[in-house]
């Protein structure tokens, strides 16, 4: 098998670290099957295992060197983010790859994508997105194919927003490929049922689903069978109605999705907390191409501006997270601006006149 060539210097948030050792931390399952390409630009490139006895922060404490740059790809062993201050000068990137089957060629896929990701443009992206949000005292989430709208009143200062894109300093770590920003009612960390989204109206799940699994003991073969049913999506919405960023119906627009519909009805009835919104995610990563089948590195997916994702469920408290993108939906503000996804289309109205003065309109 064709080894996966890692060319760590075209990682773009690392470009300016020739000061910095460069350290690939992946299994032993994958060791012989990725190569870092040697180069001048770090002080030297060093490919680390961890499993579940020995797992990242062990790593991180006691054998990577604190000025490096860290690339973490770990589909074998649950990579969890270590506390911000304990990172010391390091810049850590980690592929989402555990909480759903990724194999090597799923893997070398989003190397592609990270490595054409731009974090210049990205932290424009972000700082737009939040000058603009921050100017509109509501944000209107619709989807004009699927004639669905909901209201998102997103000023409240309990919400938690998060950044997972553009430009990475020392001390910081990020999601790769990067380009999500989301909102939640509290801590990812912590789940209290209790709180809500404060968002209302309809919304069409469209699109794409990623279903993430959590710690508790679980099956691949549950996770494929559920969201195989789950991506009836893809060819066909569901119409959810959201009252205080809870679900309270869905309805299938066609016998297509019906099967999806079932299998949520069948996750809210096992565990309720399947209703509640509980994340709000803006993919505006444009270098992302979709890989079919349940990948979590789809999520930054962008398009060409932006897309929305919608979170249920929050691992670990309930067996699985739910996102699924939208690419549909456009999100709007308070005075009609497009703050994500392609502004919809106005007929333009080419007026002509005939020899008798009289008007003849038609479109461009």
């Amino acid at each position: 098998m064709k080894k996966l060539l890692i060319e760590a210097e075209k990682i773009n948030v690392f470009s300016d670290c020739s000061d910095k050792h460069f350290c690939l931390v992946t299994n032993k399952e994958l060791k012989d099957l990725i190569q870092i390409k040697e180069n001048n630009h770090f002080i030297s490139n060093t490919i680390y295992t961890i499993d579940d006895e020995y797992n990242f922060e062990y790593i991180l404490h006691k054998t990577l060197p604190d000025n490096a740059c860290v690339l973490v790809i770990s589909p074998y062993v649950f990579f969890e983010s270590p506390p911000q201050k304990t990172l010391g000068n390091r810049r850590v990137i980690a592929m989402a790859c555990n909480s759903t089957p990724t194999s090597i060629d799923d893997i070398a896929h989003f190397w592609e994508c990270l490595v054409q990701t731009d974090p210049q443009e990205q932290q424009l992206k972000t700082d737009v997105f939040f000058e603009l949000g921050q100017e509109s005292q509501h944000l209107r989430f619709i989807d004009y194919k699927n004639n669905t709208e909901a209201v998102f009143m997103h000023m409240d200062e309990s919400y938690l927003w998060s950044e997972q894109t553009g430009i990475l300093n020392d001390g910081e770590q990020q999601l790769a490929p990067s380009g999500e920003i989301s909102v939640l009612p509290i801590n990812i960390q912590e789940f209290d049922k209790t709180l809500r989204l404060d968002i209302n109206g309809t919304i069409a799940l469209h699109g794409t689903p990623i279903l993430h699994n959590g710690t508790p003991s679980f099956t691949r073969e549950d996770q494929k069978r559920i969201h195989s049913n789950l991506s009836k999506i893809s060819k066909s919405a569901i119409i959810a109605t959201i009252k205080n960023g809870e679900i309270t119906d869905i309805k299938a627009t066609s016998p297509i999705s019906q099967k999806a519909v079932d299998t949520l009805n069948c996750m809210f009835e096992i565990d309720s907390r399947y209703r509640i919104l509980w994340e709000i995610g803006f993919g505006i990563n444009k270098n992302i191409k979709l890989r079919a089948g349940n990948h979590a590195m789809n999520e930054t997916y962008g398009a060409e501006n932006g897309c929305i994702h919608f979170g249920l469920g929050l691992t670990p408290y309930t067996q699985y997270h739910l996102d699924i993108i939208c690419p549909n939906m456009n999100v709007l503000t308070d005075n009609n601006t497009t703050l994500i996804g392609t502004p919809k289309k106005i007929k333009k109205m080419n007026i002509l006149r005939n020899t008798q003065g009289n008007c003849l309109c038609t479109e461009f």
